[in-house]
């Protein structure tokens, strides 16, 4: 196995010692980390790679899938099957993970339940790509990637056989060109802190070019998850045309960006939002061939090469955003990590991203990783999230640690 990395220069010779435990998932999980009790923002450095595994599956549901993934109250994930099924389903977390760089060498997560199907997306070009949870039940969001109208139309279900909503008002700058590719849960006393009261269900989506209704970016909206025309703009990114790409308000922005997986991430540490996707390093529309993209082909914008990343974003900035002291197209990522443990470097295809509080694990989709199209997820602890070192760390002692 190889020896995952461990961030912030802390010395790795205490961690060696337990370091088989730390891809150990059974047992009992460890406690929320104290609100407020760091004074973040969290970085990559404070990660640690543990492994990934794959789902086990009997049909064709586990190819180009995982475009979402929630965490359920007892640590197993919600998942997207496959796009065109516009279903979800729970599955367990495997015991251990594996550095194995074959589909085939992953442990697999059975299925415990499921899969729901949900009545499908409107639009002309929709996928079921965002899922989170409220109590035991999955909710879920649409992206509709070609909404050329632009028209309103509803992208969320509070649970799968809800009837699908509409997310905010319609007037600028709302609009479903700017939802449902991610959906994630608001903490409930930072959203109180920040006068967001009920409005604790976050959606984005950065649709191609940032065109009719969309974001040249990222975006955070915050919404009533039982209410959802009641919503709040955090982050979008003002499309600018002409000028952008070249002079935009999200930093080396380039049309062909997808962002597909978001969650508020949280430990003694602090915390931070972290949102999931591939970057392109150019702009050219046409064919894959005639913009020189070997890793798509279809008609429509390429950016190659491209690059797996993870933005982070630090809560105080959505804080100010919402004091009135900083635009919501000012708020900006305090880093940008590319994680060099996904598969396809070249032509990633990162989707849904996904923490799990009480366990410390980051989990992160790589979608279209297997050999018939399933994708895998990857495993990284979050340090000092649950582990409390309390032999002042460089001991050696692991009889005095707990988790």
């Amino acid at each position: 196995m190889a020896r995952p990395r461990f961030g912030n220069g802390r010395s790795t010779r205490a961690l060696e010692a337990v370091l088989p435990l730390l891809v150990l998932f059974g047992g009992a999980g460890v406690a929320p980390a104290e609100v407020g009790a760091g004074t973040g923002p969290i970085t990559s450095a404070d990660f640690s790679y543990l492994g990934a595994f794959r789902l086990e599956c009997g049909g064709d549901w586990c190819s180009y899938n995982l475009d979402g993934v929630g965490v359920a109250a007892d640590g197993s994930l919600w998942v997207t099957d496959h796009v065109y099924d516009f279903a979800v389903r729970r599955v367990e977390v495997p015991a251990a993970v594996s550095t194995s760089q074959t589909y085939g060498g992953l442990p697999e997560a059975p299925t415990i339940e499921g899969p729901y199907a949900t009545a499908g997306c409107p639009g002309t070009a929709t996928e079921l790509t965002g899922v989170s949870v409220i109590g035991i039940e999955p909710a879920t969001s649409c992206r509709d990637y070609y909404n050329v109208g632009p028209v309103y139309q509803a992208v969320y279900r509070r649970r799968p056989v809800a009837t699908i909503e509409e997310i905010g008002p319609r007037s600028d700058p709302f609009h479903p060109n700017k939802y449902g590719a991610y959906l994630f849960r608001l903490p409930n006393d930072w959203a109180t802190a920040n006068g967001l009261a009920t409005k604790t269900m976050i959606t984005g989506f950065s649709r191609e070019a940032g065109a009719f209704g969309g974001s040249q970016g990222p975006t955070l909206f915050a919404f009533d998850p039982d209410n959802p025309v009641d919503a709040a703009d955090l982050v979008w990114y003002r499309e600018i045309s002409p000028g952008c790409p070249g002079s935009c308000d999200f930093p080396g922005y380039e049309s062909v960006d997808s962002w597909m997986g978001a969650d508020w991430v949280r430990s003694a540490a602090g915390d931070a939002v972290l949102v999931a996707g591939v970057k392109g390093g150019s702009t050219c529309y046409g064919s894959g061939s005639a913009c020189g993209d070997p890793c798509r082909d279809s008609q429509g914008y390429h950016g190659y090469p491209y690059t797996a990343q993870v933005l982070f974003y630090d809560p105080a900035d959505l804080a100010a955003r919402l004091t009135g002291a900083l635009q919501p197209w000012a708020v900006l990522p305090h880093e940008t990590w590319a994680p060099t443990e996904v598969w396809a470097q070249e032509c990633p295809n990162l989707g849904g991203l996904a923490f799990d509080e009480n366990g410390g694990r980051l989990y992160v989709a790589e979608r279209l990783a297997g050999p018939f199209g399933e994708g895998i997820i990857h495993v990284y602890r979050l340090d000092g999230a649950g582990l409390v070192f309390a032999d002042g760390f460089e001991s050696g002692d692991a009889s005095a640690w707990s988790f």
